[in-house]
């Protein structure tokens, strides 16, 4: 029989095992997402239930964390688990934190299946692998599916903080759900700040323009930032809530899955910027200039390194874009329902994820949109849905008419 291999050798299996699969899981998990998703929302709301319940009866007080740990030798235990825990402001340091097991042993499946993949590779190359090699290949995917975990945990808890549940919570002027591994690193994938801010301190914070991701995963609440120049910054999952910040400069920003909840962004310049997964709904942008902007539906091919999920479509559903400018946008896919588009510019936009020269609006969605002389020339409009907008002043080639979905008047 064939010494175990050793070293580079060994490695090279592992890292093919995984790359074979990585791509599977995400496939298999987007499948199944609105029932994972569902299903980490309903245990959230019974972990609020019990931290109130612990509130009222005076055993605890303010939350200002909610964490998600994720227990990588209990996978090896094949038992996939994530410990929550509920802590005060001191975090880690909070002396009696309310704890929870968060079961998921639905993810064993796909742990199984890199273990067969693996075996199947040395097999191949008639190189078994060492016990302590797969150990190793193993605790290694184990930290690649959390990736895939924080995903999701980040999709929930867009749902799972508008619940009763959360809402009645008693918790502290700052207030995260943090994912990580247990007592080790985490990232926030939700954060409130209620503390009164000083405009200008905010403000020459953000003058800093401090490098390494210095502005992302914050929490951005009823602050004046009109008439700044923010170019350049990253903000990637910073909310930015109830925001003044008309004709701002925002352009080469990186705005990944920010959120602009009921924020005033007339004439801001987003010109260049990443907005993958960012949502606008609700917002004013008129007069807004988008130009360049790129925020298509990922191929499936196309990794991102902070998202393994993918991104759903940039979110303008009910959006002022009266007058503004999408000229060269990439937006694939991206939401317009309801949404005010009363002479934007979106000539020469590209909503396709690959194609950079030609107008593409695929898939974008503009049902009961009112669009009044909105130019498309040039634009593609493959599977770009019209039903029941309000068209005035709009005019289709035939090329056009043939691959839009509604009816067009």
């Amino acid at each position: 029989m064939d010494k175990p291999v050793e070293g580079q050798q060994e490695q090279v299996i592992l890292d093919e095992a995984w790359a074979s699969i990585r791509k599977d899981w995400a496939m298999a998990l987007k499948t199944t997402l609105e029932q994972r998703i569902g299903e980490c929302v309903q245990a959230f709301r019974e972990y609020c239930r019990d931290i109130r319940q612990k509130q009222l009866q005076g055993q605890k007080g303010s939350v200002s964390y909610i964490t998600y740990s994720m227990l990588r030798t209990s996978w090896l235990e094949q038992h996939p688990t994530y410990i929550v825990e509920a802590a005060d402001e001191y975090w880690v340091f909070d002396t009696d934190p309310l704890q929870f097991e968060w079961d998921i042993n639905w993810a064993f499946s796909y742990w199984s299946d890199l273990q067969q993949q693996g075996q199947a590779e040395a097999m191949e190359r008639r190189q078994p692998l060492s016990e302590v090699g797969l150990e190793q290949m193993m605790l290694v995917a184990a930290t690649e599916f959390h990736a895939f975990m924080v995903s999701l945990l980040r999709l929930a808890m867009k749902r799972a903080v508008h619940t009763p549940e959360f809402q009645e919570l008693e918790r502290g002027e700052t207030f995260e759900i943090r994912v990580g591994e247990y007592l080790d690193q985490s990232v926030s994938v939700y954060k409130e700040d209620r503390r009164k801010r000083d405009i200008q301190e905010v403000k020459a914070w953000l003058e800093l323009q401090e490098a390494a991701r210095g502005y992302g995963y914050e929490a951005l609440t009823k602050v004046d930032l009109s008439e700044g120049d923010y170019s350049r910054l990253d903000f990637r999952y910073t909310a930015f809530r109830d925001v003044q910040m008309e004709n701002s400069r925002l352009q080469f920003c990186v705005l990944v899955g920010t959120e602009w909840q009921d924020s005033h962004l007339q004439g801001t310049d987003f010109t260049s910027s990443l907005v993958y997964g960012a949502d606008f709904s609700g917002c004013s942008l008129r007069n807004a200039i988008l130009d360049k902007v790129m925020g298509s539906v990922n191929d499936a091919d196309l990794w991102l390194e902070w998202e393994p999920l993918g991104f759903s479509g940039v979110n303008f559903a009910g959006v002022n874009l009266q007058g503004a400018s999408l000229r060269l946008a990439q937006l694939q896919g991206a939401d317009f329902r309801n949404a005010s588009l009363q002479q934007a510019s979106l000539i020469g936009a590209d909503l396709a994820a690959s194609c950079f020269e030609n107008a593409d609006l695929t898939d974008a969605n503009f049902a009961g949109a009112h669009l009044t002389d909105v130019s498309f020339a040039g634009a593609r409009l493959a599977g770009a849905d019209f039903s029941g907008a309000k068209l005035q002043g709009v005019s289709f080639t035939e090329e056009q008419l043939r691959e839009v979905r509604g009816q067009i008047t």
